[in-house]
């Protein structure tokens, strides 16, 4: 057992508080503790021989701290940590600002960049778009992160006429939002999304460092001006359990 868990009060086995919550908030102190890192807990047989309950008490607090959000599972892996940190990034505004403003460092890696390319089929499908026809997009892959931690994938098409002169470089490390304005003078206004939960693909679990399989929530979305000029289309891949939610007319 790590040093971080040998800090703990004593169960007491008798009482009016169960055992299984009294574990429950040992292990969420520590979880405040890190303030927002992302870290694997003890094994339930680590838990159990640590704390001198059974499992299945262990197990009841792991479930407990689960349904609160502070930890989540992944199948055949264990629990973790929840980042508290991403609580409060909406995937709508700019995720540099967002993360900045949660006191945390955001990052922001281009794993491809190629110009000439057409919205793709599943960008159509999901968006109901017609979309602008040709080969006019500039297609944009990144994994976002939070304090180092991927925590997203991006696929982002730009219509190439209204970033002339646009190069990878360009992209690379400023915030998306902040380089529409200043270097185009493009200031997105509204979003329409669509949330679903999907499973990550071996692609997709490569850059979020998860098992292939793992739950993710997938949104699409495509982002506008206040004159209703499409800016972008965008593909996002978070890590996590997810659900399927219609958002319209979000006001950036």
């Amino acid at each position: 057992m790590t040093e971080m868990w040998l800090k703990k009060k004593p169960i007491r086995k008798s009482g009016a508080t169960p055992m299984y919550v009294q574990v429950a908030e040992i292990l969420d102190n520590e979880v405040k503790a890190r303030n927002g890192a992302h870290f694997a807990l003890p094994s339930e047989g680590e838990l159990s021989r640590e704390f001198g309950v059974s499992r299945v008490t262990v197990r009841q607090a792991l479930k407990q701290l689960e349904t609160r959000g502070v930890i989540y599972s992944e199948h055949g892996r264990g629990y973790f940590s929840t980042a508290s940190r991403m609580k409060g990034v909406s995937g709508f505004h700019s995720f540099t600002t967002e993360v900045r403003k949660l006191g945390a460092e955001p990052g922001s890696t281009i794993v491809a960049y190629e110009e000439g390319q057409a919205l793709s089929p599943a960008f159509r499908k999901h968006l109901q778009t017609a979309g602008e026809s040709g080969p006019d997009f500039l297609f944009l892959r990144r994994v976002r992160s939070i304090d180092g931690n991927p925590v997203a994938l991006e696929d982002a098409y730009l219509p190439a006429a209204l970033y002339p002169s646009a190069t990878r470089a360009t992209f690379e490390g400023a915030s998306l939002y902040a380089e529409m304005a200043a270097t185009w003078g493009i200031v997105p206004t509204w979003t329409d999304a669509l949330f679903e939960p999907t499973s990550a693909t071996e692609e997709e679990a490569g850059h979020l460092k998860i098992e292939p399989g793992a739950p993710v929530l997938t949104v699409w979305r495509v982002t506008v001006t206040d004159t209703d000029q499409a800016v972008e289309y965008v593909k996002s891949v978070y890590k996590g359990d997810g659900f399927m939610l219609s958002v319209n007319r979000y006001r950036l």
